[in-house]
């Protein structure tokens, strides 16, 4: 309230300059004007009243609605009416797909609606058109996929490029559209098309508020309007980090829920929002003081987009602000925008880019606007690829959707995660050496040191999450014999985790089947690591005394840690823990794991599975067992996905029960 009674001190004397006559805004939507230039402060605080467009040290312009207006009127500040952008009467125009694409004209909303359609149609192995919804009054927003298997979601990385927001800034529309069939028809004879299309999954949308863009009708772009339909500005009417979910005080629009919906349903690793007005790449935060973590990053490819133009255009073009780039908040501030929802909510990295002074820019001009960035579009699509890319799973192979912290970085959730889908992850950062943490709901946290990123390179750690519950080493079999006076002891794995290997432990026995107090480390084996597939081991003992002898096994972790086996007689005589039943493996499976026990005495055996109901479901053995490791298999292919549970029972001779062990089973199909 303070700030607004400067605004009104600072004007008093002065009074309005002009009246709108009756009805306007119902005619025209919006009032574009100017006023005097207050200073920074004070139009920051009138930004979150009325859309600021573009200001210098004498006049602001800027775009309202009736009910801005009249807020705006409140203030007291002089005012006046300036030709609307879009109000421009020579626009050439054309409904036909082969004049369009001369790329000197622009399509009528039949034609592009046409357009759109027939590049899918055209190359349906590159190209899948997306209806994303209907504008206000029914149009379409259309997305354009392009990628080598078009119709099927790849592990590669996702990048966004959506045009005119602002409906009456059409430079960007145009060069959209011929960016997706320069694309199209590049691909296979242009190296540098063919490496984007193969290795990105790329999303164009060229217009995202036609209802702006077609006020007058679909025949023609002349008399375009920056607000939708329902005279709101879309770029004001994001979520914002700073201000909440309605900034500026309006319901979401439907091309603002659109977007918020479109966007969750694709990793989208980066984006950029094509405007125009001016000329310059304006990166986040619009809402903050404070800079993004990945600032040093955010200016990297700012500048790198914009000295690309600078190389291809004349001197003029985009080399004001800082060299062609901006800090939006250190341009002037901005509530709700759309770059700071996605960089923020979605934890993508956004940028806009004022790509012409025109904002509804002679089609005569588009040719030479596409020689200015064409070749910046192909730059800024190729930094998806670069930074800390990889591959999120279990020990199973699974993906997991997991959190890629960098330490003492990240802020304002610039972390990120990784895909559900396929575990990949694409960490977009400046060049440096970092300590990066992985951590996922019920898995243990990773963390990896001296990751070094360099500049359009990426570097590659992919990651295997480990379950909080996970045995680290599933041993599967253990058994020990007599051979030729030696004990042969031999041990199979299902799968190992960060496993430095087995000692060999034995406790030998006196007359009387009398234990010698105290286990003795008789060796060592190396394991594997970690390793999901089934590894088998030996060792001899040539220091076993007599027949009778009792071998463990302790497991010993990379860290030091360690748990020890049961363990087993030679030769199959009795020993402490006559049984067990093993946890099978693989767990989760699909459609087929191993269920494994071990008797060390002759014995009736029943294993059976249960669901969760406790019904039995199967009968995998009913017999006598002798003394040793045994094996089923259980094929639960006409079973649904669910826990399980397996049931081991011995009897004695009585027909009474000696033991019983269950085990879970997790069925995943």
């Amino acid at each position: 309230m303070k700030k607004l009674l400067l605004i009104i001190s600072f004007v008093s004397a002065l009074s309005f300059s002009q009246q709108l006559p009756p009805g306007y805004f119902a005619k025209e939507r919006e009032l574009y004007f100017s006023f005097p230039n207050p200073g920074k402060i004070l139009l920051n605080q009138i930004s979150r009243i009325i859309s600021i467009d573009s200001f210098n040290a004498d006049s602001v312009y800027a775009y309202a609605n009736e009910a801005e207006y009249n807020n705006f009127l409140k203030l007291n500040i002089p005012w006046k009416e300036e030709p609307h952008p879009g109000d421009v009467k020579d626009v050439r125009m054309s409904g036909v797909r082969e004049e369009i694409m001369e790329w000197d004209t622009y399509p009528t909303y039949d034609a592009y609606v046409n357009m759109m359609i027939q590049f899918s149609s055209q190359y349906p192995s590159l190209c899948k058109l997306v209806d994303a919804g209907n504008t206000v009054q029914g149009r379409k927003i259309y997305f354009i996929k392009i990628s080598d298997s078009a119709a099927v979601a790849e592990n590669e990385p996702d990048v966004m490029l959506t045009s005119t927001m602002h409906g009456d800034e059409t430079t960007g529309y145009v060069l959209m559209l011929r960016l997706i069939n320069y694309l199209l028809t590049n691909y296979g004879t242009n190296a540098e098309v063919t490496n984007l299309v193969n290795g990105l999954e790329i999303w164009i949308n060229p217009n995202a508020n036609p209802d702006g863009t077609y006020r007058s009708g679909n025949s023609t772009v002349a008399g375009a309007r920056r607000f939708n339909a329902n005279g709101v500005d879309i770029n004001r009417n994001f979520p914002d980090p700073a201000d909440g979910p309605h900034p500026d005080g309006y319901a979401w629009q439907p091309e603002t829920l659109i977007m918020t919906g479109f966007m969750p349903k694709t990793t989208f690793v980066v984006s950029v929002n094509f405007h125009g007005g001016t000329e310059v790449v304006n990166y986040p935060w619009d809402t903050w003081v404070r800079r993004h973590p990945d600032d040093a990053w955010m200016q990297y490819i700012s500048h790198l987009y914009a000295d690309t133009c600078q190389a291809f255009s004349p001197s003029t073009y985009m080399r004001g602000y800082n060299d062609g780039i901006t800090n939006g908040y250190d341009w002037y501030r901005v509530a709700g925008g759309r770059q700071d929802y996605f960089t923020y909510f979605r934890r993508g990295r956004e940028v806009c880019i004022e790509i012409s002074n025109t904002k509804l820019l002679s089609a005569s001009l588009l040719p030479a606007h596409w020689e200015y960035n064409y070749r910046s579009f192909l730059q800024y699509m190729k930094n998806a690829m670069h930074g800390v890319r990889g591959i999120v799973t279990n020990i199973y192979g699974a993906p997991v959707k997991a959190k890629i912290i960098v330490n003492n970085h990240d802020a304002d959730n610039s972390e990120i995660f990784s895909d559900s889908l396929f575990g990949n992850y694409h960490r977009l950062i400046a060049a440096g050496t970092y300590t990066i943490t992985v951590t996922a709901d019920s898995h243990i946290t990773q963390v990896f040191t001296n990751v070094v990123v360099t500049n359009q390179n990426a570097t590659e750690l992919n990651v295997q999450l480990v379950p909080l519950n996970y045995v680290p080493v599933e041993l599967v079999s253990f058994t020990a014999e007599k051979i030729n006076g030696l004990a042969l002891l031999k041990w199979a794995t299902a799968s190992e985790v960060n496993n430095s290997g087995f000692e060999i432990e034995r406790l030998s026995t006196s007359a009387g089947n009398q234990y010698v107090a105290g286990w003795e480390k008789i060796g060592f084996v190396n394991g594997n690591g970690t390793t999901t597939e089934k590894k088998e081991y030996s060792f001899t003992d040539d220091e076993v005394a007599g027949n009778s002898a009792s071998y463990r096994l302790k497991q010993v972790d990379l860290n030091g840690s360690y748990r020890y086996s049961n363990s087993i007689n030679l030769n199959g005589t009795d020993s402490p823990g006559s049984f067990v039943l093993n946890q099978n493996y693989p767990n989760p499976f699909n459609p087929a794991t191993n269920i494994s026990y071990v008797t060390t005495k002759q014995a009736m055996v029943r294993v059976a599975v249960y669901n969760s109901l406790g019904q039995e479901v199967e009968l995998l053995s009913d017999k006598t067992e002798d003394a040793g490791f045994h094996n089923l298999v259980w094929n639960a292919g006409s079973y649904t996905s669910g826990n399980y549970f397996c049931r081991m029972t011995v009897r004695n001779e009585e027909g009474g029960q000696d033991y019983e062990e269950i085990q879970k089973l997790t069925l995943i199909k």
